[in-house]
Order: structure tokens, then sequence, then C-alpha cells
């Protein structure tokens, strides 16, 4: 049942409250990932002084140019093109488009998480998500790309990629889609196991895991579990990728809780839970944003200020609540309609690039970084729950940032009680539709009017 249209009431009085001279003993941890590079649109794009100032931690390649440029970066059959060749031979892979692809990546100081496999496919007619035909062989092909860009293989380099995530979202094929994997939930188990298998007999000292289901619990991934408590010899899983695309908050806490359960359920306490595709989603999103456009307008969300306001929440909760280890959001390639970070702003004109303007969504992951910087997560406490915060301070304790964020339809009054603050140079910025993290006051505030939707930043790190 939709919900009724917003009204605007009286803001609900609220009370935050922290005290930086107590660190909780967890650092922040690296959630403001994304996906892709900075170089996009086939190297026409360039967002590199965006990454540079929003301090993405990771940039993890699925999908990697769809669809302008598909056909030559990252995946496996784009790399290794004719499989029946042998994968011990130099001369049979071409690895040109995406060694300067993520050398850009390099270049802004962001790490790579590498996705081996294939990209989605939407088209009527399904070519490379079928299951490979000699599972070993397409392991010792992921061996020699790792070889390339970890070793220096092939005229290659010494990147030190740490993650490398085999395949994704083949759990899709629950329902009979063979966008990501058109074969059978077996075939798939047996698949990764000797994937991960071969790659972890190669390359101990790496991360070697995914599968990056859609969800982290479903029909799927506990058949996956089963298959891997089944194996004779423990199957390496040194972190469980998986997916959210929600609206309400309190989804994405369940579903972090079901990586958690089933790790621990069978025996994977050691491996990080990471949550490496999310955005808005949800079926009933537009319901709940029905105030804010007619229903066709189903990506709006994305990039405005509900967008903006959920991601300063995620990352509030996902540091504060849960144990994932690294985020990544979908999508930082301004050409794909989930691309809520930037938009265009001067197009390509013969040598020089076009470039992107910022949004609120791209200052909520600029927040964050703030506090990833500083390092020591502070306790936050709320009396509201509609409202999600996190904190950070520096080992010596001068510098401090807090975010705070109303991802509710109702105005919120706070009451801030900051305690061992070093309050000079302190600024107050915030981000809505109105307001594109405009400062809106020095010093320390004693309270903050916070519209629907709408998230603020206080601290001494920005001035």
């Amino acid at each position: 049942m939709a919900e009724q249209p917003y009204v605007k009431k009286t803001p609900a009085e609220s009370v935050v409250s922290a005290d930086f001279a107590l660190k909780t003993g967890r650092p922040i941890r690296p959630l403001h990932g994304v996906n892709s590079g900075p170089m996009t649109k086939v190297f026409t794009y360039d967002a590199r002084p965006q990454f540079i100032e929003a301090g993405f931690p990771y940039a993890r390649l699925h999908d990697v140019e769809y669809p302008y440029g598909s056909g030559y970066f990252v995946d496996i059959p784009n790399i290794f093109r004719d499989f029946d060749k042998d994968e011990n031979d130099p001369a049979n892979y071409d690895f040109d488009l995406t060694d300067e692809y993520i050398a850009k990546i390099v270049e802004v100081g962001c790490n790579t998480f590498f996705r081996l496999g294939v990209s989605i496919e939407h088209a009527p007619v399904i070519k490379r998500t079928f299951p490979p035909k000699d599972f070993g062989k397409w392991a010792r092909i992921a061996e020699h790309i790792i070889r390339h860009y970890n070793e220096g293989w092939s005229n290659g380099f010494h990147w030190n990629i740490e993650y490398w995530e085999i395949w994704n979202e083949a759990d899709g094929s629950l329902g009979g889609g063979k966008q990501c994997w058109a074969g059978t939930a077996e075939e798939f188990y047996e698949f990764y196991c000797t994937a991960a298998s071969h790659l972890k007999r190669c390359f101990p000292h790496l991360k070697i895991g995914g599968p990056a289901f859609t969800r982290a619990k479903n029909e799927f991934t506990i058949g996956f579990f089963e298959y891997l408590k089944k194996q004779t010899e423990r199957v390496p899983l040194d972190f469980y990728s998986w997916h959210c695309y929600f609206h309400d908050l309190d989804n994405l806490r369940s579903i972090a809780k079901d990586a958690e359960d089933l790790l621990s359920e069978y025996g994977y306490e050691d491996a990080e839970s990471i949550l490496n595709e999310w955005n808005v989603g949800g079926k009933v999103m537009l319901e709940r944003f029905q105030e804010f456009g007619p229903h066709g307008e189903k990506f709006r969300a994305v990039y405005d200020q509900r967008g903006s306001s959920m991601a300063a929440a995620t990352f509030a909760i996902l540091q504060t609540e849960t144990d994932v280890r690294i985020g990544c959001y979908f999508e930082a390639d301004v050409v794909k309609e989930w691309c809520g970070l930037y938009r265009v702003k001067d197009m390509s004109i013969g040598k020089v690039k076009a470039t992107v303007a910022p949004t609120n969504v791209f200052y909520a992951f600029k927040s964050f970084n703030e506090l990833y910087k500083l390092g020591n997560e502070v306790a936050v406490r709320l009396t509201d729950p509609a409202l999600n915060g996190v904190a950070a301070v520096s080992e010596d304790g001068r510098k401090w940032g807090l975010l705070l964020s109303n991802y509710s339809r109702e105005p919120r009054n706070i009451k801030l009680s900051l305690q061992h603050i070093a309050r000079a140079k302190a600024t107050l910025r915030k981000g809505n539709d109105a307001h594109l993290f405009e400062i809106m006051s020095t010093g320390v505030p004693k309270s903050i009017e916070l519209e629907p939707y709408t998230f603020v930043f206080l601290g001494n790190v920005l001035s």
C-alpha cells in the first residue's frame, strides 16, 4: 500500500552526542569504494580529480566499459580471446586496454578489486555467460592474468592487486535468468571450487573469493555453502561478496546480518564480508518517494537528495552496525544510469577530455573519506532511530569529524552534545537538493535543523 502524500510537519527534536576522547577501538573501514575506474567511455570521460578528492579506496572491475567498449576490457574472454589456444603462451593474451584502464586507477592512488569472469548480458542471445567448457583451464587462464598484473608476466606489472573475485551474480539464474550464469547451480559450485582451489595454491598470499551474489542469502547461496561443506578439502573463500539494492535501511542491516550468519554457520568466520554492489533500489522505492515525482522517474533517486542521504546513512550503518570489510558503490561510470556520484559537465572536444560535475552523493563519499583518513571511530549516540551517524578522530585527538544523515520524510531539530573536540576551524556543511555541500556555519552549533533526506558533515578537517 502506498504511503500518504508528504505533509510538512514541525521538526521532531533529537539529541546527538559523542565524546571524541573515547575511541571505540575500531578503525574506520574502506566502505566508500566504487565500481569502475576514473577514465570511462573508452577513456573520454575523466574523473581522476574526483577520484583523488573523494579518496575512493577501491575500484571494482565489473561491467567495465559496458556497453561502449565491453568487448575489450577485463573480462576473461576479452583478455584470452580464443579458449582453445594454449593458455601458457603470452601471445594468446590481449592485455593492452585492460592495462591502460587499470593504470588510470593506480595513478589516482586507488586499489583495484579485480572481478574474474564476464560482464552481464542483456541481449536476447547469450554469448559468454555459459559455464567454461574446461574449469581447470579457465583457472589457469585466471592464474596467468594475476601473474601479468602482480608478477610482471608477459610484459606485465607489479601492482600487488590483492582482491581477486570469481564471477558475478551466478545466483541470478535462480529464476531462469542467464544474464550472468547460463548454467546450473551445481555447475557453478563445482566451477568455483575448481577455480578458487587452483588460484589459492598459486597465490596463498592473495585474497581469493567471491562469488558476488545478488543477495547474501537465498536458495542458491545456501546451496553454495552446503556444497563447500561437503568437500573433503576446505575450499578457499577469503572473502564473501554480495550485493544489495535497497530503499529501506533495515533491509541493508538484515542482509549484512545474513552474510555474517552464513559465514559463521559454515565455518568461514575468518572470511571478509564484502558489499561490492549497492545503490538505491527495491520494488516499493517509488511508492516511498512518490512526493518527489511521477513513477517513470526511476533513477532520479540515485543522484538526488534521496540518494545522497541514503549514501551517508549507509556508511554510518556499515561502519557502526556491521562487520562489512569493504564497500563498493555501483556505479562510478558517469555514462551509466546507476552513477549518482556526478553528471557530465563538459563534453570532450578533440584531445580535451570530458569532465564531470559532482553531486551530493559524491560529497557523502568525500565526507566519509575524511573520517577514513582520521582513522579512529568514535561512538555516536542518537535518541532518534530515524537518524544515522558516524564519527572519527585523529590519533592525537586534534582533528575530528561527524557525518549525520536524516534519511526520512520528516525534518529533525537536532541538539548537539559533543565533548572533547577542537572547536577552532570547525565548519558545518549540508547536502540536499537546495545545498550542494555548502558551508552553513562556522564553529560548532548547539543545534542543527535537518530537512528530510539531508546529510551534514561537521568537523575541523574541511575548511
